[in-house]
C-alpha cells in the first residue's frame, strides 16, 4: 500500500508539472487562441508572424522601429512588422488574399501582386537594400537566390521552415551569412519547426535590458 501511494503521489506531481508546460504554451503564448482561431497571434489576440516562438522571442527583444523590411508573403507578419518598423513591403501570388490584405494594411506598408512568374524576382525592381528580409510565401527557393544582395550590411533574412529547406539554407551561408536556428513550437500548428535567421553582422539594440524574463519564467 506504502509503494502504490507513492506512485499515485509521484503522478500527481508529474501532472501538475504537465499541466503547467501546457499552460505557458496554450496560454502565455496563445497558442490556444490561435489554434482555435486558426491565426497567427499571440493571447491578446494580436498579429504575430507564423514563426517558431523562440525565433518571435529573438526578434521581439530589439528596437526596429528604424528598419525596412521586405517579405515574400503577407498576412499577420506583414502587421506585425508595419507596427515596429519604418516600412513594409510584401510581395503576394494570391489575388483573393492580396484583396483581403490591402483592405487591412496600415500606411507603413506596400504590398504587390505578382504572378509565380516573377514572384522571387520582384525585389530586384527598385534595386534597394533592405534591413530585414522574411522569405515565407512560395518558391522559397528560388526567393533565396535573390534576397542577399539586397541585404543590408546589419540586416537579417529570415527564412521560416527551413528544416525542408536546406538547399536555400546552404545558399545563403556560401554567401557568408551565420546561421542561427529557432526550433520550437509555435502558432497555430501542433508540431514543431525550424525558423532560422541570417546575418552577416548584427549591433540592433535592444528595446530594454537583456534578458528580460521570459513568458512563464520569472521566480
Amino acid at each position: 500500500m506504502t509503494s502504490l501511494l507513492k506512485r499515485l503521489k509521484r503522478g500527481i506531481r508529474n501532472d501538475w508539472k504537465y499541466h503547467l508546460i501546457h499552460r505557458i504554451i496554450e496560454d502565455n503564448y496563445g497558442h490556444k487562441l490561435s489554434r482555435d482561431t486558426k491565426s497567427s497571434v499571440n493571447k491578446e489576440g494580436r498579429p504575430i508572424p507564423w514563426f517558431t516562438y523562440p525565433a518571435l522571442e529573438f526578434v521581439n527583444q530589439f528596437n526596429l522601429k528604424d528598419c525596412s523590411v521586405f517579405e515574400w508573403g503577407s498576412g499577420n507578419s506583414s502587421l506585425y512588422f508595419s507596427s515596429k518598423c519604418l516600412s513594409v513591403t510584401s510581395v503576394e501570388h494570391d489575388s483573393n488574399w492580396f484583396n483581403k490584405q490591402m483592405a487591412n494594411k496600415n500606411a507603413n506598408q506596400t504590398i504587390i501582386l505578382a504572378d509565380e512568374q516573377e514572384y522571387p524576382s520582384i525585389i530586384n525592381r527598385n534595386n534597394q537594400c533592405y534591413d530585414i528580409i522574411v522569405i515565407d510565401g512560395i518558391l522559397r527557393d528560388e526567393c533565396t537566390l535573390n534576397s542577399e544582395k539586397h541585404l543590408n550590411e546589419n540586416g537579417v533574412i529570415i527564412l521560416d521552415n527551413s528544416d525542408r529547406h536546406s538547399e536555400a539554407c546552404m545558399l545563403l551561408r556560401e554567401k557568408g551569412l551565420t546561421q542561427i536556428d529557432f526550433h520550437g513550437l509555435g502558432p497555430i500548428n501542433e508540431y514543431a519547426w525550424t525558423t532560422s535567421i541570417f546575418f552577416r553582422k548584427l549591433t540592433w539594440k535592444p528595446n530594454t535590458i537583456q534578458p528580460t524574463i521570459p513568458l512563464g519564467g520569472g521566480y
